[in-house]
């Protein structure tokens, strides 16, 4: 589960261009949910220094950094089975209760959610 969380934290912002401003802001003070089909929640906060903060559905706490760079959103994982690895993908705006799905491994579907609050 920590390897599927940690792979899918990087691609939940799939596809469209970011709106003008900073596409993170709505990130800041809130949090993103990856929900799998078994109902596992992992939970990702994104701080406006460029650290992020990784909440697995054990509990597990990890964290690592972030990078807008050409439009994408890159992440590095300090830890896991992809730490120091940079992964990037297109970044969206995001609304608070706005909900997406992202493809997982073996074409497992995640349910990503931008919810209000820490």
């Amino acid at each position: 589960m920590k390897r599927i969380a940690l792979a899918l934290a990087a691609s939940f912002f799939v596809a469209g261009a970011a709106l003008a401003g900073d596409p993170m802001a709505s990130r800041y003070e809130n949090t993103v949910t990856l929900t799998d089909p078994t109902g596992a929640v992992t939970k990702i906060y994104y701080n406006k220094d460029g650290t992020m903060k990784t909440v697995m559905p054990d509990g597990t706490e990890g964290t690592g950094k972030w990078a807008v760079k050409d439009g994408k959103l890159c992440v590095v994982f300090d830890q896991g089975p992809n730490a120091g690895v940079e992964s990037c993908n297109p970044l969206v705006d995001r609304k608070v209760d706005e909900e997406w799905e992202v493809p997982g491994p073996g074409g497992m579907k995640i349910k990503a959610k931008l919810v209000k609050g820490r």
